[in-house]
């Protein structure tokens, strides 16, 4: 007998364990007939909650005035840029599908408005606008285009976890950096971040480039025109890609990457942000940037015999109240160019304009041989009642600038010296009907002596910026 209710025992319990496997099975197979319309509702669910509820639209609208006059020796200044661009665009973020991945996209329209002189580097620029296969006859267009269209995902935490994008997208990793016209300038390529803690290490991958004046993705290639078949012809690079890693102080950062553009560059940099409280109202912030690089030497390059290049530059600057003062200090060796090429291609790998420290409206103040200096003060008048208004105005000065020898043929010399003024203006909406509205407006000028570097020029920006989040 009490064999027999052993056996019976035994027998119930495989019953209920096989029964329990089954309906665990079914609830988890998403194939059974009976649970397909229960899994679609969970997916839809995950989905609307990744791609609608949890995701971020903004739309954007900028109008972009610029008027930039040249000067030549022995020549009145005449128009050199002139601009009116209207634009419309929209930003799409979305959340993450179980937490795991999402897509990012970014549309926009440039309206070309009156009539341009030169290339503004923010509409089209068309080298053959009568389109016969010539060239020769340039011109700027309104155009429409998908700027971003990059796949992203993560995993882990900030403890320890990974972040990747791929697709059109913006890469900050290493000496590759995007940075902005009225869009952000993006590469088809990748990056990933591994992040523990403080630690962040990564790579990014890219083969091709886009900006403001282009309608598409273009290839790298060793001429600033990228390649257009109506100018000289170009060679191909065929790749760029770079390592970086990140450590986050207490109150800053250092920032130290390796890059390399196949065939054509190297460059290896070092960022070092640190900030003190030097009061309860007054802050000091600094920065140390070094930037080193060498062609490669070949055809690519166009250089026989490379030699190692150099920019570096420290710059401070000091916040007290409605004040923010400002100094820096760099100096630049590019033996082989007339300028510090901080991109790993001509043109199509954006370089981080906040790294180089002395840089202005109109000069960037790397010509080889220079020795920069900039100081510069903004206000802020919150404390007259009036905290959307600031101004500022700055002045830079480098000397040691080179005589392009590209220009003169003669032996290169460095008695140069430039100078630049910039003034800004800047009133932002926060609150009532209009708060998302931005008005900045920013005059200067940029003088040298003795080089054919850069010559004389008078500019003035007028840039109206509005955005609004859609959700």
């Amino acid at each position: 007998m009490i064999k027999t209710n052993t056996r019976q025992s035994v027998l119930s319990l495989s019953i209920a364990a096989a029964l329990c496997t089954f309906s665990a099975q079914a609830e988890l197979d998403q194939t059974d007939a009976q649970n397909q319309s229960v899994a679609a509702i969970d997916l839809s669910e995950q989905a609307k909650q990744a791609f609608y509820d949890e995701s971020k639209l903004n739309l954007h609208t900028f109008l972009y005035i610029r008027d930039r006059e040249e000067r030549k020796p022995g020549e009145d200044f005449k128009p050199q840029i002139e601009n009116q661009t209207m634009q419309l665009a929209f930003d799409y973020q979305s959340g993450y599908f179980k937490d795991f991945i999402g897509f990012d996209l970014w549309g926009s329209t440039l309206l070309k408005v009156g009539d341009t002189v030169g290339q503004s580097e923010i509409l089209l620029y068309d080298y053959d606008c009568n389109d016969d296969g010539v060239g020769g006859d340039f011109c700027e267009k309104t155009n429409t285009s998908l700027n971003i269209a990059a796949l992203k995902m993560k995993l882990g935490d900030k403890d320890l976890g990974l972040a990747a994008r791929a697709g059109y997208t913006r890469i900050n990793m290493g000496t590759i950096r995007s940075s902005w016209g009225l869009n952000p300038h993006t590469y088809r390529g990748a990056e990933a971040k591994v992040s523990m803690g403080k630690f962040h290490v990564g790579y990014a991958w890219a083969d091709q480039f886009k900006n403001d004046w282009s309608d598409d993705f273009k290839d790298m290639t060793n001429r600033w025109h990228q390649g257009d078949a109506s100018m000289s012809k170009a060679e191909r690079i065929d790749f760029i890609h770079s390592i970086g890693a990140i450590y986050e102080l207490d109150k800053g950062l250092i920032d130290v990457g390796y890059g390399q553009g196949k065939d054509y560059r190297d460059n290896w940099q070092a960022l070092v942000k640190y900030s003190w409280d030097l009061s309860e109202e007054t802050k000091l912030n600094t920065a140390l940037f070094y930037q080193g690089g060498k062609y490669v030497e070949g055809k690519v390059s166009g250089i026989d015999d490379a030699t190692v290049e150099s920019y570096i530059a420290l710059g401070a600057d000091i916040k007290n109240g409605g004040f923010t003062f400002r100094a820096a200090y760099s100096q630049t060796d590019a033996p082989d160019t007339s300028a510090y090429n901080f991109r790993l291609t001509p043109w199509a790998n954006s370089d981080n304009r906040n790294f180089m420290q002395t840089t202005s409206q109109i000069e960037d103040y790397n010509a080889d041989g220079t020795k920069a200096v900039k100081l510069g003060v903004d206000y802020n008048f919150a404390s007259w009642g009036i905290p959307e208004l600031s101004v500022g105005l700055s002045g830079n000065y480098g000397w040691d600038v080179v005589t392009n020898t590209a220009i003169t043929g003669d032996a290169r010399t460095y008695d140069g010296t430039m100078y630049s003024i910039d003034y800004n203006v800047r009133y932002r909406f926060l609150d009532g009907n209009l708060k998302g509205l931005n008005v900045n407006f920013f005059p200067a000028y940029f003088r040298s002596e003795d080089t054919n570097y850069k010559y004389d020029r008078n500019d003035m920006k007028l840039m109206l910026s509005y955005s609004f989040a859609a959700k």
